[in-house]
Formats: structure tokens, C-alpha cells, sequence
């Protein structure tokens, strides 16, 4: 098939979370079965000259509202795995990727770009997809002006939308529909149900028009039909139940792989475990502690938001150093109540808790390789990533059961980790307990972690779930 990716951030270019990592992988994994996929994303300030690229091989100008603003396109990758780039000034010239007042204005033109690049497709190249496949709200308006506006020009693509997050919606004014050139007629939210109606929302205007809507979980897809994970959208979501589909994200096993991974003092494996030992005594050294082997050390890197429930995290700190001899490393950034409060802790303890704020990529890979565990207490998660990188480097996961998180991680016979249920401190605490009480069995621990490391978590099977998902995207569209 010929697919084109609509994405907001693409890693390694940019990247503010999940999504990157996915539009950065899974062009290639579906490379790998056959497929013909570019990638289109826009071009941020940040990128300019840092990011080689050829052109700009298009240029036109884009409607938003009673205006009109240029664009080129710039192609940057080789022959097999080309990524075109927006360069859409008023829009992009600027260091944010998200949160600007004007951010509906902004993925407006990413969208109008986007069409504009599939009349170059068509007219210069002679190329158009057999799928677009848009993530997240930043990129939902591609599929919708493709079903609304745009339905005679391209003829029957198949569209099919990504929700990695459904938390974030590109909610605005109503007065955006104006903007987008989609104000005629009652507005579509009106009619979507109360949780959105009067509102102008992104989102939900893609899971209406897509064919297909996937996300990153089988649990994640379950949860989100519900009141208490649909974010006021159940009711739309439950309505295209069946072209609702979760798919587990994958990782990037080649780029990360403890065997081979520069940013660890020692390399290690699962045939081949001794290593591990000694980069948690590294990385114990590195925050400030002495080597202490018989010590449990735990980790975390997460965004400090209220999603990944750090105040379970917050309230445990105190039994955990009272009552436990273990060790806390916290690597991340995000609301300020969440850091003030563990850097307290890091203070208080020094010795036991260490806190390093903001994202530090190569310390993010020496903590899930020199950890004994990670801890991931989320009070939702679409997939999450942290889980299968701990898995991956031998760090043993201890998760709540949510979304992505209760689809990889099972405790118990054949187990890989350690898992709790109702999101409160009690429950985390517990599961800390059978956590720390397991690796004082260093034969049992092994196997655990054994367990986990050769477990394929790639993104070679999620590429092949994706590929059925397109074909059956590509008969609806076929129909229409």
C-alpha cells in the first residue's frame, strides 16, 4: 500500500511525547512488510538547519479564515524513507510545538498543507496513498476536510485516525469552524453529543470521519468507551465501535538494546545478565551514593503530571524510607506542585531520593538499565513506553492496571512484573511490598527479569495489525 503519515512531532526531529516515538518507528516497521509510506510533518524553527533537507520542491499559499499564508515544502530522508517537511512560517517560525494561544489557527494551515501536498503528490510526482493515517488532533482535520470539503478532489482515500492521548482534543471556540473554512450548517460538535457541543473540537471531527480509529492499547481502546476514561467523547467513540481498534504500541529494539546501548557503562543481556550489576552501581555513583548492590534501586522516568499519578508516588516516599531500605531515582519535568514535592523529599533524604528535573536522554537509558525496578502508578496510560523499555533492559515494571500498562504487564506464575488495581497509595504501596519482597529471591528475581528481557515487544507485530487495519479502512473507503 501507499501510506501517507500526518504527524504533529516525528523522532528523532521532534519530540514532546508517545507520538513522536510512533511516527518515527512504524513508517519503517511497515517498510519492512512491503509498504510504500512517507512521513509529512511541519518544519519547526528548531529544525532549520539542523535537519538537512532538498527544495523547497513546493510553495503555495494556504486559507485560514479571511487570510492567506505561505508554505513550501522541503523533502529531507533518502529515496526509501522521504519526510516532508511544512514550512508554514505563521504558523511554525516559533519555539513552542504546542500550547500557543493560536494553536488552532496553526494545525489548521498543518492541515490545509497537507492537502496542498497531495495535489503536488497527484500533479508533479504522480503519487497518491492508498491511506492517510493522521495522529492525534493536531492532524484530525486531514481526514475530515477529506470526507467534507475535499471529498471529490482526491477520490476514495482511506482515512484512518490515531488517538494516542484522548485527553487532548484541540478543543476551541466555535468560531474556529470560520477559521477552518467549516462554518456552514449547524456545527458538527452539536450534534456529537453534550459532552463537546458547542465547541469546536478537533478530535472529534477526525474519529466522525475516519474510517478507521485505532489506539495505542487493546485496554485503552476498551476504556475510552466508558464515562470514566472517554473525555466526553464515549459516546462518538462507542458509536464507531466497530471501526475501534487497539494496537500495542512497539519499541524501538535496535535503538534500544542494553547489548549495544552507548549511554550504559557496561554492556549486558539476557544471555549475558552480569553486566547489569555493574551499571547500577554506576549509576549509583552517578547520584551521589555509594555502591550498594543489596540495596533495591527504583526508578522513574516520566513526565511529573498528574496522568502518572505522582502523588501516589509522593505519598509513598515516606514509607518507603521508613520502612523499606530501597533506594528512588525520579527523572522528569512538568507541574511544579509534583516537583516541589519530591524535591523535598530529595532533600530530606538525600541519601535515599534523588530527583533530576527536565529530560535527560541519556540518563533515562542508564535508569532502565541500572534499575532493579520501574514504577509506573498511572492513573491512565494509552500504552505507555516505560513499561517496555524497562522490560527490555531487565528493570522489572510495577504498574497500575490501566490502559497499555494491563495488557503488558502480569504478575503472578509467568509473570513479568507487579501490578495493582485501585488507583490509591495503599494499593501502590502493596505492590512495592511483593515487589521488594520478590528480589530478596535473587534465583526467583532472575527468572523475573529473565522473563521480561526476552519478551518481543518490536514493532514488527504491530506493523502487520496496522496493515489489517488500513485494508479494512481501504473497503469502507472503497464503498463510500
Amino acid at each position: 500500500m501507499r501510506i501517507l503519515f500526518v504527524a504533529a512531532e516525528v523522532a528523532p526531529h521532534v519530540k514532546t511525547g508517545g507520538l513522536a516515538d510512533v511516527a518515527g518507528a512504524l513508517p519503517a516497521a511497515l517498510r519492512g512488510h512491503g509498504h510504500d509510506v512517507r512521513v509529512v510533518m511541519p518544519r519547526y524553527r528548531s529544525l532549520r538547519g539542523r535537519l538537512p533537507a532538498a527544495g523547497p520542491v513546493a510553495a503555495t499559499f494556504l486559507p485560514v479564515g479571511t487570510r492567506a499564508e505561505e508554505m513550501r515544502v522541503w523533502r529531507a530522508g533518502g529515496p526509501d524513507d522521504p519526510l516532508y517537511l511544512l514550512d508554514i512560517p505563521a504558523a511554525f517560525e516559533r519555539d513552542a510545538v504546542y500550547g500557543e494561544p493560536d494553536d488552532d489557527r496553526r494545525f489548521i494551515l498543518f492541515a490545509r498543507g497537507t492537502l496542498a501536498l497531495l495535489q503536488h503528490f497527484r500533479e508533479v510526482e504522480g503519487w497518491l496513498p492508498d491511506v492517510i493515517h493522521a495522529h492525534d488532533w493536531h492532524a484530525a482535520l486531514v481526514p475530515h476536510y477529506c470526507r467534507t470539503t475535499h471529498a471529490y478532489t482526491f477520490g476514495r482515500i482511506a482515512q484512518v485516525l490515531t488517538i494516542h492521548n484522548l485527553a487532548y482534543q484541540g478543543r476551541s471556540n466555535p468560531f474556529t469552524a470560520v477559521l477552518a473554512g467549516l462554518g456552514e450548517g449547524a456545527p458538527v460538535e452539536d450534534r456529537l453529543g453534550p459532552g463537546i457541543a458547542g465547541s469546536f473540537n478537533f478530535l472529534a471531527r477526525g474519529i466522525l470521519s475516519a474510517d478507521v480509529v485505532t489506539t495505542v492499547s487493546p485496554g485503552y481502546a476498551r476504556e475510552i468507551i466508558t464515562p470514566a476514561f472517554g473525555e466526553g467523547l464515549d459516546a462518538l467513540l462507542r458509536s464507531r465501535g466497530d471501526r475501534l481498534v487497539g494496537i500495542l504500541n512497539g519499541i524501538d529494539t535496535h535503538g534500544h538494546d542494553p547489548a549495544a546501548d552507548p549511554a550504559l557503562p557496561v554492556p549486558f543481556s539476557a544471555a549475558a545478565p552480569a553486566g547489569k550489576a555493574a551499571c547500577k552501581a554506576a549509576l549509583q555513583r552517578e547520584l551521589g551514593w555509594p555502591d550498594a548492590p543489596r540495596r533495591p534501586l527504583l526508578g522513574i522516568v516520566s513526565r511529573l503530571v498528574e496522568q502518572k499519578g505522582i502523588e501516589l508516588l509522593d505519598a509513598s516516599v515516606p514509607w518507603l524510607v521508613h520502612q523499606t531500605d530501597a533506594q528512588l531515582v525520579v527523572l522528569g519535568a512538568g507541574a511544579r506542585r509534583y516537583q516541589d514535592a519530591l524535591r523535598a523529599h530529595a532533600v530530606m533524604h538525600p541519601d535515599r531520593i534523588a530527583l533530576r528535573t527536565g529530560y535527560d536522554a541519556a540518563l533515562a537509558q542508564r535508569i532502565y538499565g541500572g534499575a532493579d525496578a520501574f514504577l509506573m502508578p498511572s492513573r491512565f496510560e494509552p500504552c505507555g513506553l516505560g513499561q517496555l523499555l524497562s522490560l527490555r533492559y531487565g528493570t522489572v515494571p510495577v504498574v497500575r492496571a490501566t490502559g497499555g500498562l494491563a495488557d503488558t504487564v502480569r504478575e503472578g506464575l509467568g509473570g513479568n512484573g507487579f501490578v495493582f488495581h485501585p488507583f490509591d497509595a495503599g494499593h501502590f504501596r502493596d505492590a512495592l511490598w511483593r515487589m521488594l519482597q520478590a528480589w530478596r529471591d535473587e534465583a526467583g528475581w532472575a527468572q523475573l527479569r529473565d522473563r521480561g528481557m526476552r519478551e518481543d515487544h518490536s514493532w514488527h507485530l504491530a506493523a502487520g495489525q496496522y496493515a489489517v487495519a488500513f485494508d479494512v479502512a481501504r473497503r469502507d473507503a472503497a464503498t463510500r
